[in-house]
């Protein structure tokens, strides 16, 4: 390109490179968003795992406060559903493990707590693996007070889960 100035003198500019400069700044900042948006998107699986997980703890909780109320005579009166965190634990979700002795609908209300607890250990073995579960009581007079409590083991570097607390009065 030629410019003409006063004086007659042609200056000639010279613009090389401007372009590449240009496309190169632009790719940095597309790069750096696109860096942003991984990040995101990671964080983003994260917490979806974190809420699938408190979901599935909170569907077995109230899974196994059904059963309770369920057997309410012994429930009220009873320790039956009373079970530690490391008591009844499956190791693994074996389909041959799966406790069943009362699907006939012939078990006394004893028989029922004990497959209530059993069967709910190895849902929590199956949908929930590495956790552990606990059923107490409180009684405070005439009220029994039901405190299902789920742990989960050390997540590593994923989002952190708390307990998993359920409490139902009978």
């Amino acid at each position: 390109m030629h410019l003409s100035l006063e004086g007659g003198k042609n200056i000639e500019k010279k613009n090389r490179g401007v372009g590449l400069i240009e496309v190169l700044i632009s790719l940095l900042v597309i790069t750096i968003g696109i860096l942003g948006m991984a990040g995101v998107h990671s964080s983003s699986l994260q917490y979806n795992q974190s809420s699938y997980v408190q979901s599935q703890a909170t569907f077995l909780a109230t899974d196994m406060l059904d059963r309770i109320q369920a057997n309410n005579s012994l429930a009220k009166s009873g320790t039956s559903y009373q079970v530690g965190l490391n008591d009844l634990e499956y190791s693994q979700c074996i389909e041959s493990s799966y406790p069943n002795n009362c699907e006939a609908g012939s078990c006394n209300p004893q028989e029922m707590a004990a497959y209530d607890v059993l069967q709910w250990k190895f849902q929590l073995a199956c949908q929930l693996p590495g956790s552990q579960g606990s059923i107490s009581f409180l009684d405070s007079g005439n009220i029994r007070t039901y405190i299902i409590r789920l742990s989960f083991p050390d997540m590593g570097d994923r989002v952190p889960l708390n307990d998993v607390v359920l409490r139902g009065v009978l």
